[in-house]
């Protein structure tokens, strides 16, 4: 009863230890608690007749703690595990959306500074060709850039709960919409205002607002890469559908909105879109 006890008051630190420092000690947390577990275990084997227990094994009551303390540290370091899984994926959709920009950049050089706006292999498109010409998605803008900017459809796809996007693509044939989770702004060229959307995490519920399969909408965070060439991860309204990126500064509310300038020293208003909202398009 009193080494069971001894090892009930070591059970009792441990647990407070875990709840003051949280998963910033687990490790110390862990050693503090095996560390004395199997001192007094080594203790209690020098003291006890060897007939009585002639093993030295560890009795049911620490096995139990020691079981009851590894449940405690694995549930306080598994949030810290799913964040750093979870950076490391938005690692991966920041230098998704920066190939995309230098795809885009590359046709820029191609096209007298135009961002991908119009099928080069259309004859039509390129002299202007009125409504029928223009892109109905960012899929469509991205088959302009693959294969011959970029050599592979995984960059314009991140893992996603949407059940309609949620295989990875295939390196065959064009870009399909299943294959395809990202925003693309049409009508820019490397001229516009530098930090206007150029392409953005793509999955909304309509332009500038996102929907529940975001990836990271319950971190409230989205990527976008801008037509100055920088990538950033930006912060959302709120961690629920229907949250649009906000500036950093709190004062742009919804950065896909057109912008406005309103005075002779180029003063804006608005957003942070330096085109007509409707030409931001989706990956439908």
């Amino acid at each position: 009863m009193q080494k069971g006890g001894i090892c009930l008051l070591y059970f009792l630190k441990t647990v407070i230890l875990v709840m003051e420092f949280g998963t910033r000690s687990v490790v110390s947390s862990t050693k503090y608690a095996f560390g004395h577990i199997i001192s007094l275990h080594k203790i209690n084997i020098m003291k006890v007749n060897k007939k009585q227990n002639p093993q030295g094994a560890f009795t049911l009551i620490e096995l139990l703690i020691v079981i009851a303390i590894i449940g405690i540290l694995a549930g306080s370091a598994m949030p810290a595990y799913n964040g750093i899984l979870e950076r490391a994926k938005r690692k991966r959709d920041s230098s998704n959306v920066g190939q995309i920009l230098l795809a885009c950049n590359s046709f820029a050089a191609d096209w007298d500074g135009l961002y991908p706006s119009f099928d080069p292999d259309d004859e039509n498109a390129q002299q202007g060709g009125g409504e029928d010409s223009k892109f109905s998605s960012s899929t469509d803008a991205f088959n302009v850039l693959y294969p011959q900017y970029v050599d592979s459809k995984v960059i314009f796809w991140i893992a996603t709960k949407d059940p309609e996007k949620m295989r990875p693509p295939t390196e065959s044939g064009k870009i399909e919409a299943r294959e395809n989770t990202y925003a693309y702004v049409s009508g820019l060229s490397n001229t516009s205002f530098s930090r206007s959307p150029l392409v953005a995490d793509g999955l909304m519920e309509g332009p500038g607002s996102y929907n529940q399969y975001h990836p990271w909408l319950k971190s409230r965070k989205a990527i976008v890469g801008y037509c100055g060439g920088d990538v950033q991860e930006e912060m959302l309204t709120t961690n629920q559908p229907g949250a649009t990126i906000r500036s950093k500064d709190g004062k742009v509310k919804d950065i896909f909105e057109e912008r406005q300038v309103t005075g002779d020293d180029g003063s804006a208003s608005g957003g942070w879109l330096d085109t007509k909202k409707d030409n931001l398009l989706l990956p439908k």
